[in-house]
């Protein structure tokens, strides 16, 4: 039997730096119109979302520009950076980055909830 090769079922995964979050190349489509992103984190589900916001979303007022951060894009890869927030997430899960090696976690897109999910469970070694 042929099993073929198919780059939407490469698994996604987040990685924690000392001040960003990077997401690998699979992950990039989630993030096509991100202008900006605001993150949400549910201890008890050991899940955190980053919820997209188009330009016309980040603007209208609704949410406060504070809690949204701006994603940087490549070719290969798209990441948000901010010290404050991979502090906050590592340490609402008791993890901790040891000689500069990063925390990389699977992370997937949530169609009912429109948001690319880190599954702090999930962590890749």
């Amino acid at each position: 039997m042929i099993e073929f090769f198919d780059l939407d079922q490469e698994n996604g995964v987040a990685s924690f730096y000392d001040n960003h979050i990077t997401f690998n190349k699979p992950m990039i489509k989630y993030f096509e119109n991100a202008y900006r992103v605001r993150v949400g984190n549910d201890i008890d589900a050991k899940k955190v979302y980053l919820f997209i916001f188009d330009k016309d979303k980040a603007l209208n007022g609704e949410v406060s520009e504070s809690s949204l951060l701006k994603p940087s894009f490549s070719k290969t890869y798209v990441r948000i950076c901010s010290k404050q927030l991979t502090d906050f997430i590592l340490k609402s899960y008791k993890k901790k980055i040891i000689d500069d090696v990063p925390l990389k976690f699977k992370s997937s897109f949530d169609e009912d909830k429109k948001a690319v999910v880190i599954d702090m469970e999930g962590q890749i070694v």
